[in-house]
């Protein structure tokens, strides 16, 4: 038994497919079979068994994989432990975090960064939430901030932990007409409109979607980019107008750049932390339940 082939057979659990772990893994899928058959007939059990709904560990499979990825913790607690005796001074926590939520977080992170994460380097990176998930299923960041949506859209190996919610405004450049509205706006008001949107199947792009399609109207989507910071750039110009988190756009509205209007129906979002399901070392697990509840606030 080996490194290897604890981690084939815990990528194959987490992809629920040989052929997705092989590729997660960068692989042959014949290699991974192979190694995992190895595990199997060294262990005295098999670890999966093929469903219709794809391959799923059995019963012994699943108590084995459980204390499999606690051991990998183990082994990589060994890995920063060896690190500081070589002198080594700090460990990286890699985050990415949706485009216009630095507003919100950055001070909340680095108001007391050396006490609060002391021997810790950051290595922070903005990304579109479907991105953000790509790089946390791939292993490349430790973690990654971004909208809450649907369950059943969030890959499968990930979990959720609520961080705070925020409300859901209308911005719009200083000088347009529903600068007067002394009532929150209605969204049936604004299908003329020209709507700048994000990704319409993920992120803020979904929650706004969803909040026309709820009332069985389409908004006039004039363009659809991957970033809030390109869509409130195109608003300020008068390229038209978008719905974002408020918490995104405080520093434009107090500035005089934009306008933020309540809407009705109100809608709320979450932001919440993403990560693997499986441990990381010790001293990131330390570090990233601290950086959790620096970002609660």
């Amino acid at each position: 038994m080996d490194f290897r082939q604890l981690r084939y057979a815990l990528a194959v659990s987490k992809e629920r497919s040989f052929t997705q772990a092989a590729k997660r893994l960068n692989i042959s899928q014949s290699a991974v079979s192979e190694q995992v058959k190895l595990l199997e007939e060294e262990v005295g059990f098999e670890l999966f068994t093929r469903t219709p709904r794809g391959i799923e560990s059995t019963e012994r499979g699943r108590t084995f994989l459980y204390e499999s990825e606690r051991v990998m913790g183990d082994l990589l607690s060994l890995t920063d432990t060896a690190r500081r005796l070589r002198g080594a001074l700090s460990d990286t926590l890699t985050i990415a975090m949706g485009s216009g939520m630095a507003q919100l977080f950055i001070p909340r992170i680095f108001n007391d960064l050396k006490k609060n994460l002391p021997g810790i380097r950051l290595e922070i990176l903005t990304a579109p939430t479907r991105n953000i998930f790509t790089e946390l299923h791939e292993e490349r960041i430790d973690a990654g901030l971004a909208i809450e949506s649907d369950p059943e859209r969030l890959p499968a190996g990930l979990v959720i932990d609520r961080l705070v919610e925020a409300e859901m405004v209308l911005i719009i450049p200083p000088k347009h007409p529903l600068v007067r509205a002394k009532q929150p706006v209605d969204i049936g008001r604004l299908v003329p409109e020209p709507f700048i949107m994000s990704e319409l199947t993920v992120g803020y792009g979904l929650v706004v979607m969803s909040l026309f399609t709820d009332l069985g109207i389409r908004p006039n989507v004039q363009a659809v980019v991957d970033n809030i910071e390109t869509i409130k750039i195109i608003v300020q110009s008068g390229g038209g107008i978008a719905i974002v988190p408020r918490a995104c756009a405080e520093n434009e509205v107090a500035l005089g750049l934009l306008k933020a209007l309540p809407i009705a129906p109100a809608r709320n979002v979450a932001f919440s932390l993403f990560r693997r399901r499986q441990p990381l070392s010790r001293r990131k697990e330390t570090a990233l339940l601290k950086l959790r509840d620096m970002l609660k606030g």
